[in-house]
């Protein structure tokens, strides 16, 4: 091949990757094209297994694509949007029986798919071993989130400390906008009640979570 052919082969290939660019989708065009192609994937007998394709608006914008980094102004409208979703008890108390919030903690049933179906629980668990070591001397524990041993040792269990602990288990978007804590509150997982429990089993002198 002389010169001008590899000229003109290399301008052929330049011009044909430049269409190829012009012509890929945009993120939002991505984004609409990949829940398409999941939601006429999947299928479930009840309804309710087909509303967790559904992103609600934080959710689309923590999803960033081709590792966009987050903007200011989007992980701003995260917090304010996880600060409205958060609910109270009807007691006003955020503190519950530490007891309960224990076996909350250790609990990971409730929203699981069994043979196709949804699974049938009165109420779910938290399962917070799954993330955080708890108890001390505990082995089977995770560390995707921060240790929470001696939780209220080092914090103490003020009024104030409770009102953030509540909140930030209720929806940790909150305080750390699209991070990996569930919003358990946030998406009907946990009940007000039950997280007045977890809340006590982490900040409650007589918990095992704070033993010396």
């Amino acid at each position: 091949m002389n010169r001008m052919a590899m000229l003109g082969a290399a301008l052929a290939g330049t011009a044909a990757i430049a269409m190829g660019c012009a012509t890929a989708p945009d993120p939002a065009a991505t984004r609409e094209l990949g829940e398409k192609m999941v939601a006429n994937s999947f299928t479930a007998p009840a309804p309710a297994l087909l509303k967790r394709l559904e992103q609600d608006r934080s959710q689309q914008i923590c999803s960033k694509i081709g590792g966009a980094k987050l903007a200011q102004e989007e992980a701003a409208e995260v917090v304010k949007l996880a600060r409205a979703s958060i609910r109270y008890p009807a007691s006003g108390k955020v503190v519950g029986d530490w007891k309960v919030g224990a076996k909350l903690a250790h609990d990971g049933a409730g929203d699981r798919i069994q043979r196709g179906r949804l699974e049938k629980r009165k109420e779910n668990g938290g399962l917070c071993q799954n993330c955080h070591a708890l108890e001390p001397g505990e082995i089977n524990v995770g560390n995707v989130g921060p240790s929470l041993t001696g939780y209220g040792l080092q914090r103490g269990n003020s009024e104030a400390v409770a009102k953030l602990t509540y909140e930030r288990i209720y929806n940790a978007w909150a305080y750390s906008a699209c991070s990996n804590m569930p919003r358990l509150g946030a998406n009907g997982h946990l009940t007000p009640e039950q997280i007045t429990h977890l809340v006590a089993y982490l900040l409650d002198p007589a918990s095992p979570i704070n033993s010396r």
